[in-house]
Order: structure tokens, then C-alpha cells, then sequence
């Protein structure tokens, strides 16, 4: 592998680090979650997958609350 080919993977690594794992992330995506959250007429938004750690996160600090319905996680404007 060449230095090139290595410093290469390496940034792309790192970007990959820090899109997926930066606190900034988890924020931008709790408030994209809140905003759709703020339409009228009592939406939710449903949790699959790995976005549940992320909901977890953003219902401790704050932004919404997880409800679950039939052991399914939804996101619920907080009261």
C-alpha cells in the first residue's frame, strides 16, 4: 500500500468517524426529529434500527420523549 493509498483510507475513515459519530450529529438529528415533530396535528415519527440510541439520547436531554406502542419506539412532542 502506498503512503498515498494509506493517508487516503485513513481521511476517509475519519470523515466516516465524525459524521456518524460527532455529538453535533446526534443534535442536527434530534432537531430534525423535533422539527417534524412541530406540524400540527400530532405526528409522530417512528424508530427503527439504530436510531433508537440516538432517540434514547435526544429524550434525555430534552428535545422529545420515546413512547413505545406494541414494544415499537416513536418519537412524542414533549408536553
Amino acid at each position: 500500500m502506498t503512503v498515498t493509498a494509506f493517508l487516503a483510507a485513513m481521511q476517509r475513515q475519519l470523515v466516516d468517524a465524525l459524521r456518524t459519530g460527532g455529538p453535533w450529529s446526534r443534535s442536527a438529528w434530534c432537531r430534525t426529529q423535533r422539527r417534524h415533530l412541530s406540524v400540527p396535528g400530532g405526528a409522530v415519527v417512528w424508530v427503527r434500527g439504530e436510531a433508537l440510541p440516538w432517540a434514547q439520547w435526544g429524550a434525555r436531554r430534552g428535545y422529545f420523549e420515546v413512547q413505545y406502542m406494541d414494544g415499537l419506539p416513536y418519537l412524542r412532542a414533549r408536553a
